[in-house]
């Protein structure tokens, strides 16, 4: 008998085993290429943190104090350190399990449609 994986923990298992089978592709033409495919453009100030180390704890103090200062933040890092749905949060709550459900085979059929690897 096969082990029982629930839509979420199947969505995750296959975004992490989308680098064993194309190798990794650096620079943003992939992303650029993804983000003008999704409805919702990305029309708002973005921070992006760049860097060796320490990305992940300088994204979370900005996203804190922006919050802090009263904005509405949208948050991702990687990796994450227990759960995967830490790497993206809004206003500092986690992605729901159930829009992982939902996103995460949404994204794999773009990029198969649109012959963008990983």
């Amino acid at each position: 008998m096969g082990l029982l994986l629930t839509p979420y923990e199947a969505a995750v298992r296959k975004l992490y085993q989308v680098n064993m089978w194309n190798p990794v592709k650096l620079g943003l033409e992939n992303v650029e290429k993804l983000v003008g495919l999704t409805p919702r453009a990305l029309d708002m100030p973005i921070v992006h943190i760049a860097g060796t180390n320490g990305k992940g704890s300088v994204a979370w103090k900005i996203s804190h104090g922006m919050r802090a200062a009263g904005y509405r933040t949208g948050l991702f890092v990687s990796p994450h350190v227990s759960s995967f749905r830490e790497r993206m949060q809004v206003d500092g709550q986690l992605i729901p399990e159930a829009h992982v459900e939902t996103l995460l085979p949404k994204l794999f059929s773009l990029c198969e449609e649109h012959g963008i690897p990983a």
